[in-house]
């Protein structure tokens, strides 16, 4: 693992899109899977390995990107401030100890929050391995329109 730089933008942004439309079929409307490409990922991707609002790593499996993992502080009341964003994972590495790797790079063993989609059972039995549960709250995510769960480790 190490962090991404401003350089390791377009390779992450390609990267998000293809773990989207690996992993949430079904789960996500097709409209936006579709409409969303590396390009509209990019700005952002750029703002948050460039600022010090997000903390951005990557981790290659040989020269191949394997995962990206992102976390912040959070001023969320009522859960622990630290939140892990995002985390993705090839679908060629699942099981191969990637995601655990990026999880504990980015977390350690310290209490943490994270939002995960409702209907992804297979995020929610990873989480659950990680010790995070299921807190009561729900949103729908603006920018899919799914529901989401917040997760919580104590």
């Amino acid at each position: 693992m190490r962090a991404a730089t401003a350089a390791d933008v377009r390779a992450i942004s390609e990267f998000q899109t293809a773990c989207w439309r690996e992993a949430y079929v079904g789960l996500v409307p097709n409209e936006y899977l579709e409409r969303v490409d590396a390009d509209a990922r990019e700005a952002r991707w750029l703002q948050r390995a460039g600022t010090d609002t997000r903390n951005v790593a990557v981790g290659h499996v040989a020269t191949t990107l394997a995962g990206v993992v992102s976390w912040s502080i959070c001023a969320e009341p009522g859960v622990p401030p630290l939140e892990l964003k995002s985390l993705y994972v090839g679908s060629a590495f699942y099981g191969s100890g990637v995601a655990a790797a990026l999880l504990t790079h980015a977390l350690g063993e310290a209490p943490a929050h994270l939002w995960v989609f409702e209907s992804n059972p297979r995020a929610h039995a990873f989480y659950a391995k990680w010790g995070f549960t299921f807190d009561g709250s729900r949103k729908v995510d603006p920018d899919t329109g799914v529901w989401e769960r917040r997760l919580v480790r104590t």
